[in-house]
């Protein structure tokens, strides 16, 4: 078992990867850059992640990490099943995420495109979206095709906005979520603070 120190590092050593994957691109990401930006040895680094690869697989799995606590996050603000949480909770992580999406649209679209042909390490990101596939899967038969209409809808906007391809005005994101979240998916749960 790791140390908390251990922990520390590697989480220092994952948030510097980050940093030059938002700012400078996969390609920029190596070694002896990372252990630069760390502001640690190369040695340190690599005792942590013995190669890009694994750094690779790492980031990838703290990015679907992100995926995952980005919309557990927002259904903690509804009242209501898992089931009926799933829509309106994507539909407000959207809007946060098109306000303000903090470096991680970057990263995952960095992380992504380079990393797509190799299966093994976009298994976390690929589990994830499963995951949100079995959980639409779980709707009654009749609502299955709304509910994974909305999810898939969300998705586009969601990837639009992070390639920077985005030429909607926020009225017509608002029209669009009132319609995904109201007419397609009508059962969706209340939000807490309502």
């Amino acid at each position: 078992m790791a140390t908390k120190k251990a922990l520390h590092t590697r989480e220092a050593i994952l948030e510097a990867a980050r940093f030059i994957v938002q700012k400078e691109g996969v390609d920029a990401l190596s070694m002896d850059h990372l252990a630069q930006v760390a502001h640690m040895s190369k040695g340190a680094v690599t005792y942590h992640f013995k190669s890009k690869r694994e750094l690779n697989r790492a980031l990838l799995e703290d990015y679907a990490e992100h995926l995952r606590s980005g919309l557990k996050s927002h259904e903690d603000n509804y009242i209501g099943g898992p089931e009926d949480t799933l829509v309106p909770a994507y539909a407000d992580w959207f809007l946060d995420f098109d306000r303000s999406s903090h470096g991680w649209a970057q990263l995952g679209v960095h992380l992504l495109s380079q990393q797509v042909k190799d299966p093994e390490l976009v298994r976390p990101v690929r589990e994830w979206y499963a995951e949100v596939a079995r959980r639409a899967e779980a709707f009654p038969k009749e609502r299955q095709p709304r509910v994974l209409t909305a999810v898939m809808a969300l998705e586009g906007l969601f990837f639009v906005h992070k390639f920077g391809l985005d030429v909607l005005s926020e009225e017509q994101k608002q029209e669009i979520l009132s319609f995904l979240t109201g007419e397609l998916c009508p059962s969706a749960a209340a939000r807490k603070d309502s």
